[in-house]
């Protein structure tokens, strides 16, 4: 009897064990760990600075998944000011350099991600201290990077506005990891930007919400203005779900649901601008409409289409349908949609 009360103490460590392990955002993460002999499970949730073989590095983690591994470049309070995805990107890219995979060098690394030390080189990085001035631009192509102390300029590079070299993840692990980022989304309080009218691509894709007496309009008399309020502000009335097909790398479909108002957040939350495009206004007021996630800093977009009966505006909640095509650099998107243009006029409500 003690004996099997002994097993079945040791299974349920076991699984404990097993339960605790973090999990590694990426593969590359897991390797730039185990090459620098990192516990991960040692560190706490949010960001820490281990040392290790020499260096002072920064690592992320969030419920138990290591999703950022790099040198200790930045202060803890630089980076709470901004949500830029640069400070990752160099925290890790640098120690990537340093560290490179065994099927590239650091040399063809530099070459193939068109990555340029513009002042300075490799060597810099070393004198980096997390009080220098550091300051960063975008001209939508390329990011430039400098790095000043005393009024001297110590390091300064650029690389291009790509969103896997950003990111650190390929394209099937960022679909992937979407679903998992969509569903743990903080819905966070916003204030809708009633004066946006701001288009992109055309001026049928646009940011504009549609208001009655001061009251975002969500009724089934307006269902082109609702639904274009449903698809850009977490502020609306009534409780929605959306279905998404997932499109992905290899034409691969994963289908999931989640509250549209929590899509909306993860679009907000990751810095995406949302604009909203008619596509069909059918006779059985089943409305069809383009949506996309427009993301300047890492240069991609999400594509939707979606689609919505009225008669769920009626009773205040239902399923929106919709196709997600995932991180599409924006250049394809701008290219798919230069001559987008809608059949059927809106009937537009007081702003």
């Amino acid at each position: 009897m003690k004996q099997r009360t002994l097993y079945i103490i040791i299974g349920i460590f076991t699984i404990l064990t097993a339960t605790a392990q973090p999990r590694f955002r990426t593969s590359e993460l897991k390797r730039l760990a185990g090459a620098l002999s990192v516990d991960v499970r040692a560190l706490p949730e949010g960001y820490s600075h281990p040392d290790a073989q020499g260096l002072r590095l920064t690592v992320h983690v969030e419920q138990q998944v290591v999703d950022h591994i790099g040198l200790h470049l930045f202060a803890d309070e630089v980076r709470a000011q901004s949500s830029s995805p640069i400070f990752n990107f160099l925290e890790r890219y640098f120690l990537q350099l340093k560290y490179p995979s065994m099927v590239k060098t650091t040399a063809n690394m530099i070459r193939d991600d068109e990555f340029r030390f513009e002042k300075g080189a490799m060597a810099a990085i070393d004198d980096l201290r997390v009080t220098d001035d550091f300051s960063f631009s975008n001209d939508n192509h390329r990011y430039t990077a400098v790095w000043n102390r005393d009024g001297r300029t110590l390091l300064s590079v650029s690389f291009p506005v790509v969103y896997e070299l950003i990111s650190g993840e390929n394209k099937v692990e960022a679909e992937n990891n979407l679903v998992t980022d969509v569903r743990k989304t903080t819905i966070r309080k916003r204030k809708d930007r009633q004066e946006c009218n701001d288009s992109y691509i055309s001026k049928d894709f646009s940011c504009r919400l549609y208001f009655q007496q001061g009251q975002l309009v969500t009724d089934s008399r307006h269902p082109v203005e609702s639904l274009a309020n449903l698809m850009l502000s977490t502020n609306t009335s009534g409780s929605y779900d959306i279905r998404m097909t997932q499109i992905s790398y290899g034409f691969q479909k994963k289908v999931f649901q989640v509250p549209l108002r929590q899509w909306v957040a993860f679009c907000q939350n990751n810095g995406c601008q949302l604009y909203f495009g008619v596509e069909d206004i059918a006779s059985a007021d089943e409305v069809s409409a383009v949506v996309l996630a427009v993301n300047e800093a890492e240069n991609y977009n999400h594509v939707l289409t979606v689609s919505m009966s009225a008669k769920d505006l009626e009773v205040g909640s239902g399923i929106i349908e919709a196709r997600l095509y995932p991180y599409v650099p924006t250049h394809n998107v701008q290219n798919m949609f230069a001559s987008y243009r809608k059949s059927n006029p809106k009937t537009f409500v007081a702003q």
